[in-house]
């Protein structure tokens, strides 16, 4: 993979968590009771999305026009990954006892470690 790719992957990656973070806030109650809090619906619309369309050149223009530089859109990458494999649930080693469901955070819906909420929310308005 060139270089030009792989900055190409990564600010559609960057992109990708700021639009799942505007899309639960924005369907919040339609998603509520779905499986890891709908985020299979929200990858069926991203997935078509125009944004895999564009080329580097063009992901910065968008980026900018949502007033993000590339350099603050992998910095909200790399924290929302950071933030992933601080969590306790990735790091504890999970407990085995009778009062258990069996879940490693105890609840009844387990959630992937893919679908985590970042640290922060940011308005990036409709990015569709």
């Amino acid at each position: 993979m060139s270089k030009t790719a792989k900055k190409r992957s990564l600010l559609i990656d960057a992109l990708r968590i700021l639009a799942w973070e505007e899309y639960k806030s924005t369907n919040k109650e339609a998603l509520k009771n779905l499986q890891y809090g709908g985020y299979a619906v929200f990858d069926k619309e991203w997935q078509v999305d125009d944004i895999h369309n564009k080329g580097y050149e063009d992901l910065l223009a968008f980026a900018k026009s949502l007033e993000f530089s590339e350099a603050e859109l992998l910095s909200i990458r790399s924290k929302y990954y950071a933030k992933k494999t601080n969590t306790p649930s990735a790091t504890a080693p999970v407990k085995n006892n009778s009062s258990s469901n069996g879940n490693r955070n105890g609840n009844s819906e387990d959630v992937p470690e893919d679908v985590s909420v970042a640290e922060e929310e940011y308005d990036v308005g409709d990015l569709f």
